[in-house]
């Protein structure tokens, strides 16, 4: 499969694609649905780095945790869900 060329965007436009996308998906997050979405962002256009400073700022925020180091897999919290969700 063709990637999209990389296109410029601004770091919140990563960030609100993610947010809207783990919105989406079905609740809690199934384990595998992160790393997915983080394919899916880049085959839409937004950098491994764009996506990455996202989940950062979302650990940072106790939005989540990590569930799985090696796949970059999360878990919601708490405050997490309130964030998607609320």
């Amino acid at each position: 499969m063709r990637r999209k060329r990389k296109k410029t965007v601004r770091a919140e436009d990563a960030a609100d694609w993610m947010k809207k996308t783990v919105r989406s998906a079905p609740r809690p997050l199934p384990r595998g649905a992160f790393p997915r979405i983080l394919a899916e962002a880049e085959e839409a256009g937004f950098s491994r780095e764009e996506t990455l400073n996202v989940l950062d700022e979302w650990l940072n925020f106790g939005y989540c945790r990590i569930a799985d180091h090696i796949t970059q897999d999360i878990d919601i919290t708490f405050a997490g869900e309130m964030f998607f969700y609320g």
